[in-house]
């Protein structure tokens, strides 16, 4: 997350301008920003009942360790810091960067795109939408990954249906609007920045088909669970249990599941061994 925000905060801005940040300038601007998140994610701010992200801003951060285990171990601090440094790094000197800042028209970071899906409201957020004036938009989503092994052909190709089936917005100009119709011409890239690796893909009418299909499942599957209730009218206790016990070792929200059953909390309050 810290490194989507230096990209839309300072990168993006300098490839608007013409004029790309220095990694020197790059690296101090981040690392700043760190020290705060650390800051406020040790004393754990974010309990404070006035602590909203919206109020807080860009140094609002959680951390799983403070809240589950002993601490942060500052090993792992030390790689993190290093991971932004060297990703963000990459991609100032990477020539995708070169050809977007040269040949794009609008670029807008971090937009989210809303649409209707038969009767469920569709929301994704890609790190990065780039529109030319003579070329097909560009759609990218940075990923910080040491070992990066998925595939995110599937989380791309649903970006780009969502560009293509939103109401267009207040900034995008009918150039950019004409540019919308077909999905299939869309470049899509995932750019793996700490390994310094890009996978563009594409997707088929026919893929288009089975990224529904996948839609309409995931949203059935959702709505059933749901029944037409709201949050609070729902009960912890009707829903189907985690398949294997490392999965709620793994999970950010267990004492939810505490406050309700606090016989689990002896079985998961110490990481899985």
């Amino acid at each position: 997350r810290l490194v989507d925000i230096v990209i839309e905060k300072m990168i993006v801005p300098g490839i608007r301008s013409r004029n790309l940040p220095s990694e020197d300038n790059v690296t101090t601007f981040s690392m700043n920003l760190m020290e705060k998140q650390l800051e406020f994610g040790k004393e754990r701010k974010h309990r404070c009942n006035n602590a909203t992200k919206s109020s807080v801003g860009e140094a609002y951060c959680a951390f799983y360790d403070m809240e589950y285990n002993e601490g942060l171990d500052e090993n792992s601090v030390l790689e993190a810091k290093e991971d932004v440094i060297v990703s963000l790094r990459n991609l100032l000197r990477s020539n995708l960067i070169r050809e977007i800042m040269e040949n794009n028209s609008y670029i807008t970071a971090q937009r989210s795109l809303i649409f209707h899906f038969e009767e469920t409201t569709i929301s994704c957020t890609p790190d990065l939408l780039v529109f030319f004036a003579n070329a097909p938009p560009l759609i990218i989503d940075w990923k910080v990954h040491a070992f990066a092994r998925a595939d995110y052909w599937l989380q791309l190709g649903i970006y780009a249906i969502a560009l293509s089936r939103i109401e267009p917005h207040k900034d995008f100009s009918e150039g950019i609007k004409n540019q919308l119709k077909d999905p299939t011409t869309f470049r899509l890239i995932e750019y793996q920045l700490l390994k310094n690796e890009q996978r563009e893909y594409s997707i088929s009418s026919e893929d288009i088909a089975n990224i529904e299909d996948h839609i309409f499942v995931s949203c059935t599957q959702m709505n059933n669970l749901l029944n037409g209730k709201g949050f609070r009218e729902l009960d912890i206790e009707l829903f189907q249990t985690a398949r294997f016990p490392e999965t709620c070792c793994k999970c950010q929200f267990r004492k939810l599941c505490w406050k309700k059953t606090p016989v689990q909390r002896s079985l998961f309050e110490v990481p899985w061994t």
